[in-house]
């Protein structure tokens, strides 16, 4: 019997739902749920816990009415327009940093981009991999040819001749499907075991007749290596360093969120600190033009030289070119602050000056609480570079029992069953008989050892230098604490002086300007003392916030520092430390 022309349609689309399979929406949903799957056990064995992670980058955007703004914690942020300058807080721009910085969404991305290849990798050893594949033909083929037709019409007595094109179907039609499917089980001591079964089946049935044909293949073939890469878990050591590797790489990421925050808390009173430099010099300009004023009055009534005159204008003009620079580097500063936070530069915002600065002035500057001995053994055992290293050592040492292996021949076993099924016509009498047993022993051994030998040896070469690079690290490290402690005790000190000096810089200012009137001290007594002013003032702030951000970039390569849900920063009564992984592994430390 044909088949009609619908008919083949829904032939061709149920062949076509096989191949096509699961649409790419849904691969893309099962590569989430793979990767997540991965990270969340990550999490745990690392962590001790899981914590909210989503690849997906959701910035703050512009609002649905496409007026020109965002919405942060209930607060409008115009990005265009004349609108009014938005003054951020910390707590906001950290939140801001957190959703939208394109350098943290980044690095979102290379962790999800590890979870997944971890994921991929891990099936042949945690489960069976499975892999099929279906394959199917139809043909099915038309004919057009002309037939001509003539006919006799009445009224004219004339003969007609027409020509009509018509369609034709062949009898040879035939529609084939094969199917494949593969399970592959990986062994850690180097077996593979593998499960593979194939149908074929072929039919003719469009013509109307039925006809089937079908034949299938069983196969079981099992291979283990008795000598070279065998039982010594060899065959899972690239395994074994992925999954380990990924585990470092869930504590980095962890670490990274801690150190990302405290570098926004760093520039942001980096800008602030320019920001009152600014700010110092206006006032400054401010204090110049009345010591100007008040040395023309005096060299216009003769008290004083023209040149006194002269000195403060000039002072003034200086001042005002100085301004004028200072406002460029801060507006520049603020702007490379905004494509940090992933702002567009046109945002009108603008830093919470001076409530911000004066909040920590006012706070005074907090203690760490232990002494450098104690940072340096909480930098080992928290910093995530650690576990590299000494992970590092393990591995050359490990490379060298891997590359000795090597001179050992290769022998391997294999054993294999496969069974061919029989070809009837149609599925009913299918069976499956001709089964064939197989068993063998590989032996495989080179004379020439020079390549081995010189792997061997470079092998141990690498070893002794990963130790070398480890004894430097571990200095390198207690360096780096030590230089970053006394850091912070200078900026402390020195904050504490400059305080002082902005006292003296006040008091002396005030009275040279009343001397001055008095006609005591030169205009030159007075703007040295204005002079001594700005730069105690800037160095007071300047020390402050070094203080202030070393203190919280201190904390936070030691795993004090600990950050919400939103972004925000606070500070941990006990260190970060990778406790949970040197239980796994324990030669990531030398405690």
């Amino acid at each position: 019997m044909c088949r009609t022309f619908p008919q083949l349609i829904w032939i061709s689309l149920l062949s076509s739902s096989l191949l096509v399979g699961c649409t790419p929406k849904q691969y893309s949903q099962q590569a989430d749920r793979s990767a997540y799957a991965a990270l969340g056990r990550a999490q745990k064995t690392a962590l001790g816990g899981t914590t909210p992670f989503s690849v997906g980058y959701r910035p703050f955007r512009g609002s649905a009415e496409g007026d020109g703004t965002i919405s942060v914690a209930g607060k409008v942020i115009h990005l265009a327009g004349e609108g009014e300058l938005q003054k951020l807080t910390l707590d906001e721009c950290l939140e801001i940093a957190f959703r939208n910085s394109r350098d943290f969404q980044d690095r979102v991305e290379d962790l999800y981009s590890d979870a997944l290849a971890l994921a991929n990798t891990r099936r042949a050893w945690d489960i069976p991999l499975f892999e099929g594949d279906i394959d199917a033909s139809a043909d099915y083929k038309w004919e057009r040819f002309t037939e001509t037709e003539t006919f006799m019409e009445t009224e004219a007595n004339v003969t007609v001749t027409k020509d009509r094109r018509v369609l034709r179907t062949p009898e040879d039609k035939s529609t084939a499907v094969g199917i494949g499917l593969e399970i592959t089980q990986r062994l850690i001591h180097g077996g593979v075991l593998t499960l593979a079964a194939t149908v074929d089946w072929a039919t003719d049935f469009l013509s109307g007749g039925g006809t089937n044909v079908v034949s299938s293949l069983f196969e079981a073939n099992f291979t283990q290596p008795l000598l070279r890469g065998a039982w010594r878990g060899f065959a899972y050591e690239d395994q074994y360093r992925l999954a380990r590797d990924f585990l470092f790489a869930v504590f980095e990421y962890e670490r990274f969120r801690q150190t990302f925050g405290a570098g926004i808390l760093n520039r942001y009173y980096s800008v602030l600190r320019q920001r009152d430099s600014l700010q110092n010099e206006r006032s400054n300009i401010k204090r110049l033009k009345q010591t100007f004023a008040v040395t023309r009055v005096k060299v216009e009534g003769g008290q004083v030289s023209r040149i006194q005159q002269d000195q403060a204008e000039q002072d003034l003009l200086n001042a005002q070119v100085r301004a004028e620079l200072i406002e460029q580097q801060y507006q520049n500063a603020l702007d490379r602050f905004k494509i940090e936070l992933g702002l567009p530069i046109y945002a009108r915002v603008e830093l919470d000056y001076p409530r911000a600065l004066e909040e920590v002035a006012k706070t005074g500057l907090k203690p760490i609480g232990f002494a450098e001995a104690e940072a340096i053994a909480i930098a080992l055992s928290v910093r995530p570079d650690v576990l590299r290293e000494f992970a590092n050592v393990r591995d050359a040492d490990r490379n060298v029992e891997i590359a000795a292996d090597q001179f050992n021949p290769q022998l391997d076993v294999e054993l294999e069953v496969n069974t061919t099924g029989s070809e009837p016509w149609g599925f009913q009498g299918r069976r499956l008989d001709k089964a064939t047993r197989f068993a063998g022993i590989t032996f495989d051994y080179d004379l020439d050892q020079t390549d081995n030998r010189d792997s061997y040896r470079l092998s141990m070469i690498a070893y002794d230098k990963a130790r070398r690079d480890l004894d430097e690290f571990l200095d390198n490290v207690r360096l780096e604490v030590r230089q970053s402690y006394r850091d912070l005790m200078q900026s402390k000190t020195s904050y504490e002086l400059q305080e002082r000096s902005v006292r003296i810089a006040l008091r002396r200012r005030k009275l040279a300007s009343l001397q001055q009137q008095e006609g005591q001290a030169s205009a030159r007594d007075v703007l040295e003392a204005e002079d001594a002013l700005r730069n105690a003032q800037n160095g007071r702030t300047r020390a402050l916030v070094d203080y202030t951000t070393t203190r919280v970039q201190f904390l936070a390569t030691l795993g004090l520092i600990g950050v919400n849900e939103r972004g925000l920063l606070y500070e941990r009564k006990k260190p970060f430390r990778f406790d949970r992984i040197r239980q796994r592994y324990p030669y990531v430390s030398d405690n």
